[in-house]
């Protein structure tokens, strides 16, 4: 299934969040049908837009009202969500909707180009980078972190109950053993840095285990564990800078990481996808982070509109 034009997307985003902040006059809902019955593409965000909606009636009064007032936070995150729908198979969109609004009712979560750092009530340090979102359980006999979706870092502290502090993605556990680690979950695998000391990793079904320490890194799933390999702590935490470090990378895997830190579809051309390079980008302004690539590469960044944007060979 196709997208549709992001302009159509967010228009569909601005009709749901007036919907959302109180019922519409017979007027609005007269213009609402005028704005469906322009294109197909319309009516197909609309359509995914009512699919997001009927979610919204499933959550708890109570967390709707804390998770829903944010204007401009749901706008983004409607906005998000209807583009990614509109690309997903019919058959995960049950998935999708439960991981989403378990992310919009996490204890702590970031948008795009966000980041945020938090004192947890033991003195441990968590840092969340862009698009992320966490649970934070602690009890009289655990430490436990649950990453719903993103990356984060965490700098652990002593405890004076000596509860074990871990982190739990879909994919398993990893155990902290007095340690600072990144741990970033995508949706086929956990990947886990550590920068201090070490952690154990369990995988969620095979409960295959693994330790490494500082300076290797590992991703793992609910069933295997790869080997672990080198990491530079400078590269794989330069996210908590707020910095992209590129050493020799193609171009499309550079593109797809800054696309995580910019709202809209950000593309790479596949004629330029294979173009390596090296260098320190700035992820607080994309739109420089581009610029600069631009100066660094034959290719051109051509921007359809703020929010859909192409890198693409030089002509």
């Amino acid at each position: 299934m196709n997208s549709a034009p992001a302009n159509i997307i967010a228009e569909a985003a601005d009709w749901l969040v007036k919907m959302q902040d109180r019922p519409l006059t017979a007027n609005e809902q007269s213009q609402l049908q005028i704005w469906c019955a322009q294109s197909s593409d319309h009516q197909r965000a609309w359509q995914v837009a009512q699919q997001l909606n009927h979610s919204f009636a499933q959550v708890p009064e109570k967390l709707g009202l804390s998770v829903l007032s944010r204007k401009q936070t749901q706008r983004r995150n409607i906005i998000k969500a209807i583009s990614a729908l509109l690309v997903i198979p019919t058959g995960s969109w049950l998935a999708y909707q439960h991981s989403t609004l378990a992310s919009w009712a996490a204890d702590y979560q970031t948008a795009t180009g966000e980041w945020r750092e938090v004192m947890l009530a033991d003195g441990s340090k968590l840092i969340l980078n862009t698009r992320s979102a966490v649970n934070v359980l602690f009890d009289e006999n655990q430490r436990r972190i649950e990453l719903l979706e993103g990356e984060i870092q965490i700098t652990t502290a002593s405890d004076a109950l000596s509860r074990p502090l871990s982190v739990t993605t879909e994919h398993g556990q990893i155990r902290a053993l007095g340690t600072i680690f990144t741990v970033r979950f995508d949706s086929d695998y956990s990947q886990v840095a550590v920068q201090q000391d070490a952690v154990e990793i369990y995988t969620a079904e095979t409960h295959k285990t693994q330790q490494i320490t500082a300076g290797q890194q590992i991703r793992f799933s609910k069933k295997h564990i790869e080997p672990a390999t080198a990491n530079q702590s400078a590269v794989t935490t330069a996210w908590t800078r707020k910095q992209l470090i590129v050493d020799n990378q193609p171009l499309a895997e550079v593109i797809a990481e800054l696309s995580r830190y910019r709202k809209g579809w950000l593309r790479c051309d596949p004629a330029v996808a294979e173009l390596r390079l090296s260098g320190v980008f700035q992820l607080s302004d994309t739109n420089v982070a581009l610029s600069n690539l631009a100066h660094t590469l034959p290719v051109s960044v051509v921007y359809r509109s703020p929010y859909w944007v192409t890198v693409t060979k030089n002509k």
